[in-house]
């Protein structure tokens, strides 16, 4: 193809130097010379480019990395840390909801990611089947917390109330002892971790419901702080106090239990989110070294501050040095 190409080239270009075939031979041959000089500069220059383009080790090199909207404040607080410990990397965290980070990773957009719920089977053999592997590891989880309005004066809610609300069986807040105005639902992606903790609670008994879907929790709290008739699930614990977060009654407790870790620690309260880690790798690069910050004590106690409680990684991670190498 190559050949006739040229061949192709040549009869055009030097037509208006005459017919003569000696002339047509030497101008061909000039012609592939030209390109022949221009190919190899090109392969050269492209190869010392290569050459001089910096390696990627756990702590040097630049990562773009993806989280679920409800996790990526704590990952980019990790990230600060990281880039100030190592300062030859450069993470960067972009959210990105669970659903289309899945799809990143299937169809190799994205090698690894932060989610705020575990993959469910078919998810987990989808990108298992088109990247080879997957690996998961879970870091931390923290409380989704229900939420309203401060004007609204209902303070608390049950596993009954919350799903007859769900399910559109409730529809006032006069049902629940509050004004008589239309329950107005406030909810994260489907698919989310919010999401996924209802489902986790509810079972099937949860079907679809009619609620404003938004791409985030800070989205879902601004509805709900100028909305008097909200109800909202965010994947975070809340200390905003232009919303009130509601107590859970549980059936079984003698007294309605606040949302945070400590609750969720003893099992009292049972909506929850998750800090997971997915990789299609098992490499020795800076988004290994970024995991093995997370899973290290220094790690942990960040992503505590952030509101988590510790995950169990049972999995082998690198051990950092203060100098920047892995050992």
């Amino acid at each position: 193809m190559r050949l006739s190409f040229l061949s192709r080239a040549t009869k055009s270009s030097f037509l208006p130097f005459g017919h003569s075939p000696l002339r047509s031979l030497i101008a061909g041959f000039a012609l592939l010379f030209a390109l022949t000089l221009v190919f190899s500069s090109s392969c050269a220059k492209k190869g010392k480019q290569e050459q001089q383009k910096p390696k990627s080790t756990p702590t040097s090199g630049s990562l773009a990395v993806f989280a679920s909207p409800a996790v990526e404040p704590a990952v980019q607080a990790g990230a600060d840390q990281f880039n100030r410990l190592y300062v030859n990397a450069n993470v960067n965290v972009y959210p990105l909801d669970s659903r289309a980070l899945v799809d990143s990773m299937v169809y190799g957009k994205a090698d690894c990611g932060f989610f705020d719920r575990y993959l469910s089977d078919a998810e987990s053999l989808k990108v298992v089947k088109t990247r080879g592997q997957l690996f998961a590891f879970e870091l931390g989880n923290t409380v989704a917390t229900w939420i309203v309005n401060p004007k609204n004066r209902v303070s608390t809610i049950d596993s009954v109330q919350a799903l007859d609300i769900l399910l559109g069986k409730t529809t006032s807040w006069k049902a629940l002892g509050g004004p008589a105005g239309k329950i107005n639902i406030y909810l994260p992606p489907i698919g989310d971790g919010a999401w996924q903790a209802l489902e986790d609670f509810f079972g099937p008994a949860l079907t679809k419901v009619d609620a404003h879907y938004w791409p985030s929790d800070s989205l879902v709290m601004q509805d709900v702080a100028r909305d008097p008739n909200a109800l909202g699930l965010v994947g975070k614990p809340v200390y905003d106090p232009k919303v009130k977060k509601l107590r859970w009654r549980d059936p079984l407790l003698a007294e309605p239990v606040p949302a945070n870790i400590g609750t969720l620690q003893e099992g009292k309260y049972p909506f929850s989110i998750g800090l997971y880690y997915y990789s299609t790798g098992d490499k020795s690069d800076l988004a290994s070294g970024f995991f093995s910050f997370l899973a290290s004590n220094d790690g942990q106690r960040l992503l505590s501050d952030q509101g988590f409680l510790p995950g169990m990684v049972t999995a082998h991670v690198l051990t950092l040095s203060p100098s920047g190498e892995n050992k």
